[in-house]
């Protein structure tokens, strides 16, 4: 992601200012300057793309530190070797707690890692304001994880290495790039991970539930974000990101492309599911076997539609991809197909990293399926991407 430019910064305020005037009482101008604000300042070249173990990420370890402390939590660094540390801030007395965390690293110099994930982290600087006056029923822990672009590292560290003990997270919230368009589409879309394994989480999320909310499956994306940590010891968790676009995890991930009135409206809407999942009559169970969301084929096919049709200069294999997939998911009960749709979007989303998805999934499931033509289209649009 791509490091700010210091000559924008006042573009960047004029755009959150106008921002504001679209943004509901429920997500006041104040919330907007204040994300906008830890954005811009994350996302500067000055932090140098915040790769882990650097000076960076440390000083941005620090001034996320301090935030917390300011608003009357207790910090404290977990340190995991080479530098690297998640910024652990914990408020109230229960021994229930609720886990809100998002990752604070970046790709590195010339990266400003704006959208993935800077705007993630100062939406949890703003879940710790809004929630530190709550009165909670539960305790909460605020963590901005280390480490995670380079393979998950600072979560699943946190997982073995509990503050508190495990069996005593009611639920982990986590979120990640979050703030930009998903496919560059002209709607939002935010996907929302995690209902599958417990009844109770799913409950609340259906109150939440919004149009431009897309329920499905975690197996869709795979373990892809610091969820994986919880998911991997049964702690019932929850995530939200508004997907990948033309430039994550490139130079264009700048902090004057995040809507930052969205951000506000987010983190107003992630904030209500902690206060409603902290006043659960009972404890968030996590399922043995997941029950996947109703309606996730309908949506998929809604989006593969949507992207056909707003993406004009899509390429001839993807199309012929989605129409054979549009047939099958209605009828496939393997839920190999829907993984497949997921695949050719993320592909569609960001090109750059299109090629593991046509090379290692894509082509190889349409000659499964007796589709050659098609996954000759496939092979020939990798070839394409790699020169």
């Amino acid at each position: 992601m791509n490091s700010t430019r210091g000559h924008a910064i006042r573009y960047i305020v004029a755009a959150a200012l106008i921002c504001v005037s679209a943004v509901s009482s429920a997500a006041p101008a104040a919330a907007v300057e204040r994300i906008h604000a830890n954005v811009s300042w994350l996302a500067d070249s000055a932090r140098q793309g915040r790769r882990s173990g650097t000076q960076g990420a440390v000083d941005s370890a620090t001034y996320i530190s301090n935030q917390f402390r300011e608003l009357g939590y207790d910090v404290q660094m977990q340190e995991f070797g080479g530098n690297r540390r998640n910024v652990v801030a914990r408020l109230g007395t229960s021994s229930i707690t609720i886990v809100a965390g998002a990752h604070y690293d970046g790709q590195g110099p010339g990266f400003p890692s704006a959208s993935d994930n800077a705007a993630g982290t100062a939406i949890l600087l703003e879940l710790a304001r809004n929630l530190s006056t709550a009165k909670l029923p539960v305790s909460l822990l605020m963590v901005a994880f280390d480490d995670e672009e380079q393979g998950l590292n600072g979560s699943q560290y946190f997982a073995e290495h509990p503050p508190v003990p495990l069996e005593n997270v009611a639920a982990a919230v986590v979120f990640d790039a979050l703030g930009r368009h998903f496919m560059d589409l002209r709607e939002w879309t935010t996907i929302v991970l995690g209902t599958e394994y417990s009844a109770e989480l799913s409950a609340v999320v259906q109150r939440h539930l919004k149009k431009d909310m897309l329920n499905v499956g975690t197996d869709l994306i795979g373990p892809r974000s610091d969820y994986a940590a919880f998911a991997s010891k049964r702690v019932p968790f929850l995530f939200f990101s508004d997907g990948t676009y033309a430039d994550y995890h490139g130079a264009g991930d700048t902090a004057d492309r995040v809507d930052y009135a969205r951000l506000a409206s987010e983190a107003q809407m992630i904030g209500e599911v902690i206060r409603d999942v902290a006043r659960l009559k009972s404890t968030p169970v996590y399922r043995q076997e997941p029950v996947y969301p109703n309606g996730e084929i309908d949506a998929m096919l809604k989006l593969l539609r949507r992207t056909s049709s707003e993406k004009k200069d899509l390429p001839t294999a993807y199309r012929q991809a989605f129409e054979v997939l549009k047939e099958l998911l209605p009828m496939d009960t393997s839920r190999e197909s829907i993984r497949m749709a997921t695949s050719a979007l993320l592909a569609v989303a960001t090109p750059a990293h299109a090629r593991f998805f046509l090379d290692y999934e894509l082509e190889p499931y349409f000659e499964s399926i007796h589709k050659p033509d098609i996954a000759a289209a496939l092979r020939e649009e990798a070839e394409r991407l790699g020169k």
